[in-house]
């Protein structure tokens, strides 16, 4: 009977600590390594997301990198972000590559195919899972406003 309360006692701490991990994740801004951009205030990462900055301060142009299907964490920081939808921030980088102001968003398939394209080129930034971020790349802004 002991031995049959230790496994029920283990499999609430393995439940508490699934739980705690994915109630952590939260949408985050990654960069690639070389941004001199440490951290960005709200208003930034809107106007990063909306193209409405197409350069980072040491002249790099910006690249957004994003999912190529719709991913219900990214269209809520969208939406906490630049208060607009996904369809509608493409919207606003189709009307930038239209006039000929920005090179087209980068789309991949899955978070770490983001990740790693963020990872390989200076001047990109995504929106991803925290989950899914790493030690190659940087994260600047958390859509929870902490850290």
């Amino acid at each position: 009977m002991a031995l049959l309360g230790a496994a029920r006692g283990a499999l609430l701490v393995l439940i508490a600590g699934a739980l705690s991990t994915s109630a952590s994740a939260e949408p985050v801004v990654i960069v690639h390594p070389s941004c001199p951009i440490s951290r960005l205030a709200p208003d930034d990462a809107r106007r990063l997301l909306l193209g409405e900055e197409l350069s980072w301060r040491n002249g790099d142009a910006t690249q957004l990198v994003e999912l190529r299907s719709e991913d219900a964490g990214v269209s809520a920081a969208y939406l906490a972000i630049a208060h607009k939808t996904p369809s509608q921030i493409r919207a606003e980088w189709n009307r930038l590559v239209f006039a000929g102001r920005a090179n087209p968003p980068l789309r991949f398939g899955t978070a770490d195919e983001v990740r790693a394209a963020v990872a390989r080129m200076p001047g990109a930034f995504a929106v991803i899972d925290s989950t899914s971020a790493d030690t190659t790349v940087k994260i600047v802004y958390r859509t929870s406003g902490k850290g």
